[in-house]
Parts: structure tokens; C-alpha cells; sequence
């Protein structure tokens, strides 16, 4: 069975957009100062591929893919053909096809098993087949499908022929770390060792007879994660004015803070021991577009004042904001720009992204600070905002 074996030279990575890259000789750091919005995964076009990096050839199935890899923060996109495959997402098991994408779920309806281990080297396989996929992580099968809807696309031939792309992209908060990457194209059929009767294991979710709670929920968390989140608890409870009621997702993925009279909200997101959190505040989107609105937006407000004394903080918010990657288009009604320092960003949602780490939840917990030192003084003055931001002109 002939073959063709292509360990890629990392210096000849080629950067798309903003992306930057650092080489120690042996290991390629990669990040990206743009954020990878995780709605537009659902979505057919390019606009999560346009920060990334690029193998400098096009590949041909059916082929293998090997590669040595780290990340320390959530996520990690392998971009193949029109198509990716996200890994370390918890909110977002997406198996996109190469040729036919169609941004909707995995069209077998498979589970795809994307946890990846953050802070050490994990071997990462793709096995594509002209009539089977094939994802191994560490040695270990988590995905295989016959049903995949490249495997019947008419054009297939003529597509391959072309060749197909592949790439990495990472979310702004992650540094992915390449240790090796290899292509093996086969003449025939890659090699596959797929056990029929292994089942691919199930998200863990709380059962529906159990109401889930605050408690429940942390329990089996790591331990930093488990203090840092009875800290946040405790922190919130203490902003009296804001009056932040929290909230659980029915399946005990979602901690969500939200400050009604002033439409903030802060929300935790958890899939087993990956987290993530960001706060914003949120679109009121019951009823018409033309009456989706926000009550207040005192980011600008609330930069300006940090600056003053922190300068480096208040960046470092601004920084953290979700980029608008135009998945959506024009209009967008989630589109929020802000001003500061001289500087204007179109965000998502305008929604703050925060690593799960203990500097993190600090940040969080100044800026939520600051916030409600910024309202009590608004409501001594009697300036509160009250009018609604309509987010659709009339």
C-alpha cells in the first residue's frame, strides 16, 4: 500500500489575519488577538477561519492526520477543507463537513467526545476515508461515521483533485502549543481500527429527576475552580444594589448572575471540569426586533473610570471583549461598538471573556466593583440611565 508521508516544517506555517506565532527551534506557540465567536461554528462561511494558521499544502483523501499539540484554555478548531472539527468546547461538539457544510449538527447525529486535557501534550488523529472518518485523541477512538455527508457529495472526486486546506485557529484567550503535524496520503485507504461495539460515551448530565443546584453543580469540580466560584457567590451576594439573582440551567450547565433593574448579567458555563465565564449586558429580545433594547450599557462609563487609577486594568477589559467576526452579517442586532482609549471594537454580544483562572475571577470581581461603586454614585446623583437602548432604529 503505497503512501506519502509529509512531516510539516512549522517554520512554513503560514499566518492568516491576526495571528501570531513564536518559535523556540522545536515548538510553535500560536494565538490569536481576535476572538473565534462560537455562534458562527453553526454557521456556513469563513468568518471563524480568518485568523488562523495554514499547512502550505492542499491534501488529498484519503489521508491521515497526526499532530502533537497543547492548549490551556478552551478552544481549539482544526479547520479541514469547507469544513472543522472543534475540540475543548463546552458548549459545542461540531463535527462540520469538508465539502458539504451545512451548518446545522453533526448530520449522523454521533456524539463527538471533544475533551481535550489543557496544560500538557495531547496526539490528536484524523483519519478521512473516502467512505469513513475516523478522530483519535491519544490513541483513543472518539468519533467514527460512514454517514458523514462528504463521503456522497457528486463533486467528491473533482473537489479532491483540488485538494483540501487545513488549518488551526484558537480562541483569544488560548495559546496553542504545536509540538509536530504530519499528513500521510494513501493511494488506497488509511488503516482503520474501529471496534463496532464501542459506544461512544455520553455527555455527562444530571439526571432529569434531579433538580440541580449551586451545590450540586460544584461538587465534583476542581478544587480551584470549586472556591473560586463560592467566592464569586459570596462576592455578588454583597453588591446590594445590582441585586444579582442567580439562576441554573436545568441540566446543570449554566450559573447565570443576573442584575435585572440594570440588564447585566454574569454567566458560567460548565461541561464536566472545562468552564468558561463572561459577563455583559444583555439584549431584552422578547417580543419584535424593533423592541429588542438594552436597559443600560455603562461599559464605556465604567473604562473611563478605571482608567483613571488603572489604566492597564481597563485595557485588559477592553481586550477581553468578544470580537464581531460578521457571522451573522448586516444588520446584527447582538453588533455593540464601544470606544476607548482612542480605539473603537465591534463585539458579540459585547460580552467580556474570562479565562478560568484565579486572576480571572479577579478581574471579574474589580470590574463588578467598580460597576456598583459607578451605579451607587449614579443613584445618589439621580442620574440613573432609565431610558431603554433600542437596538433597531426606527
Amino acid at each position: 500500500m503505497e503512501r506519502k508521508e509529509s512531516n510539516i516544517d512549522l517554520a512554513k506555517l503560514i499566518a492568516h489575519g491576526k495571528v501570531e506565532t513564536k518559535s523556540d527551534g522545536e515548538i510553535v506557540n500560536v494565538w490569536t488577538t481576535n476572538s473565534i465567536t462560537s455562534v458562527a461554528f453553526n454557521l456556513i462561511g469563513d468568518s471563524y477561519k480568518r485568523h488562523s494558521i495554514r499547512l502550505p499544502d492542499k491534501y488529498h483523501i484519503p489521508f491521515r492526520l497526526d499532530m502533537t499539540i497543547m492548549i490551556d484554555f478552551p478552544a481549539l478548531i482544526l479547520l479541514v477543507g469547507d469544513g472543522h472539527i472543534a475540540f475543548a468546547t463546552p458548549d459545542n461538539h461540531k463535527i462540520e463537513d469538508i465539502a458539504k457544510p451545512t451548518g446545522k449538527p453533526n448530520q449522523d447525529h454521533c456524539l463527538f467526545d471533544n475533551k481535550l486535557p489543557f496544560g500538557e501534550f495531547v496526539d490528536i488523529s484524523v483519519i478521512m476515508n473516502f467512505n469513513e472518518m475516523q478522530i483519535l485523541v491519544g490513541g483513543e477512538e472518539r468519533f467514527y461515521s460512514y454517514k458523514l455527508p462528504y463521503v456522497k457529495v457528486a463533486n467528491l472526486n473533482e473537489l479532491n483533485l483540488k485538494g483540501f486546506g487545513i488549518g488551526l485557529t484558537v480562541s483569544k484567550q488560548s495559546t496553542l502549543c504545536i509540538k509536530s503535524i504530519s499528513v500521510t496520503e494513501y493511494d488506497d485507504k488509511v488503516p482503520v481500527n474501529h471496534d463496532v461495539s464501542k459506544q461512544t460515551p455520553p455527555k455527562k448530565e444530571i439526571a432529569e429527576s434531579l433538580k440541580p443546584t449551586f451545590e450540586s453543580i460544584i461538587m465534583d469540580l476542581p478544587l480551584e475552580y470549586k472556591n473560586e466560584l463560592q467566592k464569586m457567590d459570596e462576592f455578588l451576594k454583597t453588591l446590594k444594589l445590582m441585586k444579582f439573582k442567580r439562576t441554573i440551567d436545568k441540566r446543570g450547565g449554566k450559573i447565570t448572575y443576573v442584575s435585572s433593574d440594570f440588564g447585566f448579567s454574569y454567566a458560567i458555563h460548565i461541561f464536566e471540569d472545562r468552564l468558561s465565564h463572561c459577563f455583559s449586558w444583555y439584549l431584552v429580545s422578547s417580543g419584535k426586533p424593533e423592541t429588542w433594547h438594552r436597559k443600560a450599557d455603562y461599559m464605556e462609563e465604567v473604562l473611563s473610570v478605571i482608567a483613571k487609577t488603572d489604566i492597564q486594568f481597563a485595557k485588559r477589559i477592553f481586550y477581553a471583549l468578544n470580537d464581531c467576526v460578521g457571522c451573522y452579517g448586516s444588520p446584527c442586532l447582538a453588533k455593540t461598538l464601544y470606544e476607548f482609549n482612542g480605539e473603537k471594537r465591534i463585539t458579540c454580544h459585547g460580552r467580556v471573556m474570562l479565562r478560568m483562572c484565579h486572576e480571572d475571577f479577579q478581574v471579574a470581581r474589580e470590574f463588578f466593583h467598580h460597576l456598583n461603586a459607578l451605579l451607587d454614585r449614579k443613584s445618589a446623583e439621580g442620574s440613573l440611565q432609565t431610558e431603554k437602548i433600542l437596538l433597531l432604529k426606527s
